[in-house]
């Protein structure tokens, strides 16, 4: 599973919100208050994820799911 969260009030947050919502459609969303988590499916869209948003996004603990 590769899940990973933005937090509401990081600075880069607008940047990511806008590339969830344009994959929105291979993207599962889990949206609150404070954070958003959300899985990016194997392959090249986590691929472009991972370059673009590695150093913003940290990886869900699977441990505390």
């Amino acid at each position: 599973m590769n899940q990973y969260y933005i937090l509401t009030l990081d600075p880069r947050a607008r940047e990511v919100f806008t590339w969830l919502f344009q994959h929105k459609d291979l993207i599962d969303l889990d949206i609150h208050l404070n954070r958003t988590r959300f899985t990016v499916p194997e392959g090249s869209l986590l691929t472009e994820f991972l370059l673009r948003f590695a150093d913003c996004c940290p990886r869900v603990d699977p441990s505390i799911l």
